[in-house]
């Protein structure tokens, strides 16, 4: 979808007109002044439930009108899947061009910038994933979206916030890719060359240099793959000295549990295992398209397979994580928790301003929390705060889990300083409990488990099946915050 901004609405003419509307309410008089000039009947009758569309057209226009429900239940939420409705509608009228007006949403009332909302809900919700298809047949979404803004600013804003709906798109392409293509080689190529692109530092370390860095926790992953390991890290301002913030993305490309094999059912999808990685590339997407960041940031992609294999590593063996922790596997398929923990220890070179990691970590947190949501566990409460509303606003949501020390006790080992699991019940708690023992000293530090909403069924809203793109937004989100802290410049 091709999105445009116009401040000429005669340019617009052959436009479908794009309007939402709460239940029950009337036709407000800017919004009959914005009917009659695409020549409409401004008192057009509609209920305006939610999920319900009309096409109405007269001799001057058309107008696609699209129910928000009760206004006193619309959210950001509501209007994110009001914009899908649209876009679907859309195409099944085959309407090549919707027009919306910035003035008609803010009447709205539901953000300062919802048009700019409304130009990446368009852009997700067009979103398909046909790399592998022989025929991908058509578009099932406009062609062009136009953005009728008075806002000299509009060009530039709108810019900013496809920058940020491309980046989820990467993610999302990164996740649907199949595991035999999507290899860490190709993540580290995806690294590479947006570094190229956009002027990020770039670096790549296969594993003799993985082993060589005492990664011994890292390399007990990789061990039983023919699949070369790649462990990346990417820097948006290369040469900096500036403390920057750090997110650390697992990038598991395949799990199939290892020795503790999974069973078969829906294994197909442990292709989407490395969503945290894959929203980190996203990410600097974002940062490279919308220009310079206000802040530097770095990320930290530790990327394998996890197979069984002569080689593998087996339940019961001890390994030496970078930070010098000894380590004794009980379960090879709670790997993720393996390659964090040494990009954690990594991570103390840069020291941070804030530490956040990602990851499709844990079952048990998909059994507490479901698909809608993902648990955050933080070691301060200001970066909780941030995380949890700079994802509310975006729609992604999160819930606050603890970090309570005799969560701990469980975890120490009779063999080795620690064992990589504790007991099925608070399965999540103990993953987070576990990474906490390889973050540096004082520095403050979040893990997002993502492992429900980083992949969807459904064919609704913005979404489409696959993966989400969950966290892209959410860690754009968080840069402006500490950007805005600092009295820069937030995105």
């Amino acid at each position: 979808m091709n999105i445009h901004v116009f401040r000429d609405g005669g340019e617009l003419k052959d436009a479908v007109l794009l309007m939402f509307r709460s239940e029950g309410k009337d036709w407000s008089e800017a919004d009959q002044e914005l009917a009659r000039l695409f020549g409409l009947d401004p008192v057009i009758s509609f209920s305006g439930k939610a999920g319900r569309t009309r096409l109405c057209s007269a001799s001057g226009g058309s107008c696609l009108l699209v129910g928000l429900g009760k206004a006193d239940d619309l959210d950001l939420d509501g209007f994110r899947a009001a914009v899908g409705t649209a876009v679907r509608a859309a195409a099944s009228q085959e309407l090549s061009c919707l027009a919306v007006a910035s003035e008609h949403l803010d009447r709205l009332e539901l953000a300062d910038d919802l048009t700019l909302e409304c130009v990446v809900a368009a852009r997700l919700a067009s979103y398909r994933f046909v790399a592998f298809k022989s025929d991908p047949g058509e578009e099932d979404c406009p062609r062009t979206l136009a953005v009728w803004s008075r806002d000299t600013d509009m060009q530039g804003k709108v810019a900013r916030a496809l920058a940020v709906a491309e980046g989820v798109a990467l993610a999302r392409d990164l996740v649907n890719t199949p595991a035999n293509i999507a290899t860490p080689e190709h993540l580290a190529g995806v690294a590479r060359d947006l570094a190229a692109r956009f002027g990020f530092g770039a670096q790549v370390f296969g594993p003799e240099e993985i082993i060589e860095m005492g990664m011994g926790s890292f390399a007990s992953v990789f061990r039983g793959s023919d699949t070369p390991a790649r462990f990346i890290v990417l820097d948006s301002a290369p040469g900096s000295e500036a403390r920057p913030l750090v997110f650390v993305g697992k990038g598991v490309t395949f799990d199939t549990g290892g020795i503790s094999l999974k069973p078969s059912a829906k294994m197909h999808e442990m292709k989407g295992d490395m969503a945290g990685a894959a929203a980190i590339l996203g990410l600097f997407m974002a940062l490279g398209q919308a220009g310079e960041s206000p802040r530097r940031v770095v990320g930290l992609l530790p990327c394998t397979e996890n197979v069984p294999g002569s080689k593998a590593t087996k339940p019961g063996d001890v390994v030496t994580a970078m930070n010098g922790k000894t380590i004794e596997i009980l379960n090879t398929d709670a790997e993720g928790r393996l390659i964090l923990a040494d990009a954690l220890a990594y991570s103390a070179r840069f020291e941070p301003e804030i530490l956040v990691d990602l990851a499709t970590l844990t079952g048990a947190c998909l059994v507490a929390l479901g698909t809608k949501v993902a648990a955050v566990f933080s070691t301060t409460a200001e970066l909780d705060g941030r995380i949890r509303e700079g994802g509310s606003r975006v729609g992604e949501r999160y819930w606050p889990m603890p970090l309570w020390a005799e969560y701990g006790v469980s975890l120490k080992g009779e063999v080795a300083d620690l064992k990589n699991i504790a007991t099925r019940e608070g399965g999540a708690i103990y993953a987070a409990m576990f990474l906490k023992n390889f973050v540096p000293e004082g520095v403050d530090w979040a893990h997002l488990d993502i492992a429900g909403p980083a992949w969807t069924d459904e064919n609704a809203s913005i979404f489409r099946p696959g993966g989400t793109g969950f966290g892209v937004r959410t860690l754009w989100e968080l840069i402006g915050a500490y950007a805005g802290a600092e009295g820069e410049a937030a995105l």
